[in-house]
């Protein structure tokens, strides 16, 4: 498979207006900007989120050198933002602790990173001022804190009115930077642009699902490379688009720790007549160059890994077309479906035949 995906090991909000608040068990990531409480200005929220460096190194073991590493969070509520604006993405120069406190929680809990504070018990407060060359923060006057970042890395999502409102950014050159050790993986912040963060003007409501919800839903550091490989021997390409198209190797259910070869058979849907011994319908055609694959959640319907034209390319051998599943990139306790698509000829054609799985926890 040329995606993988690995999910964080921490992540929470730090608040300017509740600036020694923790809300590491939150279910929710919140980069909304609210009607000012303590301070002059509206009050915004900034979202820290951390990958191990283990689970890191495993994804880049499996996709080799040549990858591309995005950054995903799925949007739980919007409502009312800017026609555009822009979030921006950087790694953290310190590290932090997730704590386990709510928003809501009373009394208010403080075991954990806040505006002011990277440790629990408002403890180890962030270093804000005095920062070493290519190392940046801000802040309101008055309230320090909110954490610092490097700015040789960076990364940013534009959004409009009309746009998703999932943030799905490329990352690769911050994990780069983390594998090589030229920066200490601390982890992300993701903040409001500059523009407006401080800016009584806006207010609205942008909040993204976190590792602790308990949805299908969690953020995660999705790595894509190209894995296919063309060995055709003698087996030739279908034709036209008059298939039967059909999914083998498939156990109906995977354990979490597996790597699958799933194979795809083309046959003639109206084989040619000829004068053979055997049965047309056993002779197996391969599916164009131009063929990929996507995984859908089956119960919300969601493409948790869609068509791509390098990652999810189908590759070939003299059997068939066939591609690689990690199955540890997929949330377990699952259903989840297959389609295939191939541009056949000219024309884009799906093929959607119920091939189902299920991905089971490996119980050690």
């Amino acid at each position: 498979m040329g995606v993988y995906k690995i999910f964080p090991s921490q992540d929470t909000t730090i608040y300017t207006d509740y600036n020694t608040l923790n809300a590491g068990l939150d279910a929710i990531l919140d980069l909304s900007k609210n009607a000012p409480n303590l301070y002059a200005s509206s009050s915004t929220s900034r979202v820290l989120i951390k990958f191990d460096n283990d689970d890191i190194s495993d994804a880049i073991s499996k996709s080799g050198i040549n990858y591309t590493a995005s950054l995903k969070l799925y949007n739980a509520h919007v409502d009312g933002i800017p026609t555009n604006f822009n979030i921006n993405i950087n790694p953290l120069y310190q590290s932090w602790d997730m704590g386990t406190g709510r928003f809501n929680n009373i009394p208010e809990s403080d075991n954990g990173a806040s505006w002011q504070y990277r440790s629990a018990n408002q403890t180890n407060a962030w270093t804000v001022t005095s920062l070493p060359a290519g190392v940046s923060s801000s802040f309101y006057a008055g309230n320090s804190g909110g954490a610092a970042w490097y700015n040789a890395y960076s990364a940013s999502q534009t959004f409009n009115y009309f746009s998703t409102k999932d943030i799905n950014v490329d990352v690769t050159s911050i994990v780069s930077a983390w594998t090589a050790s030229v920066i200490p993986n601390n982890g992300f912040i993701i903040r409001n642009t500059g523009s407006i963060e401080f800016d009584y003007n806006y207010q609205y409501t942008f909040n993204f699902f976190s590792r602790d919800t308990n949805t299908i839903y969690p953020p995660c550091l999705e790595f894509k490379w190209n894995d296919s490989t063309f060995n055709p021997g003698s087996t030739p390409y279908v034709g036209n688009n008059n298939i039967l198209v059909s999914l083998t190797n498939n156990k109906s259910v995977f354990y979490d720790s597996e790597y699958a070869k799933l194979r795809i058979y083309a046959k003639d849907r109206y084989p040619a007549r000829t004068f053979v011994t055997s049965s047309l319908y056993i002779y197996n055609k391969l599916l164009p160059t131009e063929s990929y694959y996507s995984i859908i959640d089956l119960n919300t319907n969601l493409k948790v890994i869609d068509f791509d034209t390098s990652a999810t390319k189908l590759s070939n051998d003299a059997t068939s077309s066939f591609f690689m599943l990690h199955m540890a990139g997929l949330e377990p306790d699952r259903y989840y479906k297959v389609q295939i698509k191939s541009i056949i000829d000219g024309g884009t054609y799906i093929y959607d035949n119920d091939y189902y799985f299920k991905v089971m926890q490996t119980v050690e």
